[in-house]
């Protein structure tokens, strides 16, 4: 495999999987990787309107079980990389933004993915969101609050599935990325000047959605504009899912100009090249 880790994972401990810790590790290790960054959804204040079926509080749970669970199955598994992250959903709420900054200072995450879920406290997942409403209107607001919500919080390490909304927009939307070049120009901008990744995510591949996050022309302008520190995850929810399409995506990576991704080891960016396929 061209990729040795998968570095956007998620287990039971997040509101909308039920894969339980163990078990993406087995699948990881049978698959052949050398190591993975376990990142379960910490999304603050998220509406409970938003999760139908569901009671309790979504997208939140006990941080330190979650590390004490991961470091039992470190020690369980000595010759194989567990690395400790977490998805923390951004929003434009002064209470929330707190609450990611309180949670950013924890010591014993490696790696923050900062991802954007809601649309003015909508899910884009639902198919009423879009209904009698513009496709291009709501996808420009989503990327306006992108580049709000990271100008708020930056203490993230990677920027998770840039143009996630898209995933769910109406069959019939005609999507050019270059479109919405003049605002994700400044979010690439704001990456790269911060030092920050832009994360590859192949969840779409295997969800039947047909393109990675970002679009390929987002990830060859973040290129041209000069970025070059990217993470690569499939953001899996089951086992199936985990490192999919990642050679192929790889070699999409390498013909845009990228040598490699990066894994983060308590917030420090480490370069891994490629592998060779032979």
């Amino acid at each position: 495999m061209r990729i040795d880790y998968d570095t956007h994972l998620h287990t039971s401990y997040s509101t909308d999987s039920n894969t339980d810790l163990h078990d993406q590790v087995e699948a990881a290790r049978k698959l052949g990787l050398k190591g993975i960054c376990i990142t379960d959804h910490t999304d603050y204040d998220f509406p409970l309107d938003q999760c139908p079926g569901f009671s309790g509080v979504p997208f939140v749970f006990d941080i330190d079980e979650y590390k004490s669970d991961i470091q039992k199955e470190r020690e369980n598994q000595p010759n194989f990389e567990i690395l400790t992250g977490v998805e923390c959903g951004l929003q434009t709420d002064c209470d929330v933004v707190r609450k990611n900054r309180v949670l950013s200072e924890d010591p014993e995450f490696d790696q923050i993915i900062g991802s954007i879920h809601l649309i003015d406290k909508k899910d884009p997942y639902y198919p009423a969101f879009w209904e009698n409403q513009n496709a291009f209107g709501l996808l420009q607001r989503y990327f306006e609050l992108t580049l709000e919500n990271i100008h708020l919080f930056s203490a993230f390490d990677t920027l998770g599935h840039l143009d996630y909304a898209v995933r769910y927009a109406p069959r019939d939307f005609v999507y050019h990325p270059s479109d919405f070049f003049e605002i994700t120009d400044e979010i690439m901008r704001f990456l790269i000047q911060n030092n920050k990744a832009l994360e590859i995510n192949t969840s779409p591949l295997k969800k039947g959605y047909g393109s990675i996050n970002p679009h390929p022309d987002f990830i060859k302008r973040y290129y041209e504009l000069g970025g070059r520190q990217i993470t690569i995850g499939s953001d899996a929810h089951t086992t199936d899912a985990m490192a999919y399409e990642f050679d192929s995506v790889a070699d999409q990576l390498m013909q845009t100009g990228f040598t490699g991704y990066v894994i983060y080891r308590k917030h420090l960016p480490e370069f891994h090249h490629f592998n060779m396929i032979l």
